[in-house]
């Protein structure tokens, strides 16, 4: 009771202590760093890396910064730039990790940014979104302060209570993230059983767990034979045992950061751009105990890592904290990857099987599928990419609604981006939707291809389909319930049909909507 008593009142004296006159040049506003040409180098490591982390310090009008923020924060980040150092290493990417922008061998050049407005104005719902353009603002007029596209955005505390931190954004908004500061936010507190320890673990277990998102990395599990070793993965629960018990990156995680732009030792220009890529091949199968995955894919640029996250329902978003993950270098065009069931934590029900490509520029590229596990097997006659028909010469003759962004011609040029969109913007017509596809010429099929875009929401659920060889008289080929992914799906007709024309009726969307969407039809032949 005496130390709790020592230190509030150590902290309502540094609060009351904090003021921006005892701030000089390098802590407050533009022009943070204040170096000349002979700028010294330092031992670091990972210093001469020619892209380094953001680190901002952001203040809200009415708020100050809590005491000696600047050396405890840099210490922290100074260990984390280690902590994936090591895990790195270990996953076979070598010592590498994310550069950091020093003042001196343990003191970071941290940018003090202050807001327009006050504190209430940044609350955690929606704060990040409003402290972003005014970030975007300070690099226009900084631009030698930003060093990457990776932003770490830290904001005090506006809780009151430096025992119950809170109030301001904590998340991960694209390449930036936030996190917040405390006065008790020190590395010396980290493992110490106790109140400031727990806060510690909390709250720089959380930094560090939304700086992976901010460094690209989405949620994932460790596998159940990497627990007794390696302990909790950093991406999944390890925001709470960070400094308590053992945590790491996985390999997926791993490799996502090894292909970051602050991770690099090599310039580029072209990070992030856009890459043309497509997976040609896909086949699955349930063998010895294992998934295992074989495919072939091309690509505009080399890619370097394919990761294997397979994730339990409900999946995806903040739903994917217990995914499982493999992940492989490609063999040429080519790739294998083998997921023992052993390492799997449920073997039961829905399961969405997202495999990501990274290339050398940072850019990825995300497929998904959907299987079950039934009585413990897993059904993966879904997971799979079949040869397309050629679609010289297809049409779509009508479509009942199309925005004026979204023509059904859309769903026949090869662009996953460019999609049919019924109408949403002036009116709103409900279902059934529907279109009719003219393939030419009279076709013998065995089944469609549907590629959705990449935001589900709106997706063709259930709908039923039709062929025929005039455009008068049509038969029913069968109702079917397509999948929420965003890789191409299939069904299979009853029989093998002989026809010139489809058409497709919806009944209703994922998500409810009026609307709905569809990217790229398809036709294929057995």
């Amino acid at each position: 009771m005496k130390k709790k008593f020592i230190m509030l009142s150590f902290v309502a004296a540094a609060i009351a202590g904090c003021s921006k006159d005892h701030f000089n040049a390098a802590e407050v506003g533009p022009g943070a760093d204040n170096l000349t040409a002979n700028q010294p180098t330092f031992n670091n490591e990972f210093s001469t890396q020619p892209y380094k982390l953001n680190v901002i310090y952001f203040l809200p009008q009415d708020v100050e910064p809590f005491a000696d923020f600047k050396r405890r924060i840099s210490t922290i980040l100074l260990q984390t730039q280690g902590f994936f150092a090591e895990n790195l290493e270990r996953e076979g990417f070598g010592r590498t990790s994310f550069g950091l922008d020093l003042l001196a061998e343990n003191l970071l050049n941290i940018d003090t940014v202050r807001g327009e407005y006050a504190q209430d104005y940044y609350s955690y719902s929606g704060g990040g979104s409003k402290i972003i353009p005014e970030i975007e603002q300070f690099f226009a007029e900084n631009k030698h302060r930003k060093k990457s596209e990776h932003t770490l955005v830290i904001v005090p505390s506006r809780s009151g209570d430096p025992l119950n931190p809170g109030g301001v954004p904590f998340y991960g908004l694209g390449k930036y993230c936030f996190a917040l500061d405390y006065p008790y936010m020190d590395v010396q507190y980290l493992g110490q059983d106790d109140v400031y320890g727990n806060l510690a673990t909390k709250w720089i277990g959380g930094l560090i767990h939304e700086l992976g998102h901010g460094l690209n990395a989405p949620h994932n599990k460790e596998r159940k034979s990497e627990q007794p070793t390696l302990g909790t993965a950093l991406m999944g629960s390890g925001n709470h045992t960070y400094g308590k018990n053992p945590t790491f990156i996985t390999a997926a995680s791993a490799a996502t950061f090894a292909n970051s732009q602050t991770f690099s030792k090599v310039e580029r220009t072209d990070w992030y751009d856009k890459v043309t890529h497509n997976l040609s091949k896909l086949n699955a199968k349930f063998e010895n105990g294992s998934i295992i995955i074989d495919g072939q894919f091309s690509s505009d640029h080399t890619v370097t890592d394919i990761n294997f996250y397979h994730d339990p329902a409900p999946s995806g978003g903040n739903k994917d904290y217990d995914t499982p993950t493999w992940t492989v270098k490609p063999d040429g065009d080519t790739f294998h990857v083998v997921s023992p069931l052993s390492d799997f934590y449920t073997l039961d029900g829905l399961y969405q099987l997202r495999i990501r490509f990274y290339h050398e520029n940072g850019s990825s590229k995300t497929y998904s599928f959907q299987y079950e596990f039934i009585n413990g097997i897993p059904q993966l006659d879904d997971v799979v990419i079949k040869e397309l028909l050629s679609r010289d010469g297809w049409s779509i003759l009508e479509a009942d609604s199309e925005e004026d962004t979204g023509a059904a011609a859309k769903m026949l040029d090869g662009d996953q981006g460019s999609v049919w969109h019924t109408e949403w913007k002036q009116t709103l017509p409900n279902h059934p939707h529907h279109f009719v596809l003219d393939m030419g010429a009279e076709t013998t099929v065995d089944g469609f291809a549907f590629l959705n875009r990449s935001n589900l929401n709106g997706a063709i659920k259930d709908c039923e389909v039709f062929t025929s060889n005039d455009n008068i008289n049509w038969t029913s080929q069968g109702t079917y319930t397509l999948k929420e992914q965003t890789s191409w799906q299939y069904i299979k007709l009853p029989s093998t049909a002989s026809a010139r024309y489809m058409k497709l009726v919806t009944a209703n969307c994922y998500g409810g909507f009026s609307y709905t969407h569809l990217a790229e039809i398809g036709a294929y032949s057995d």
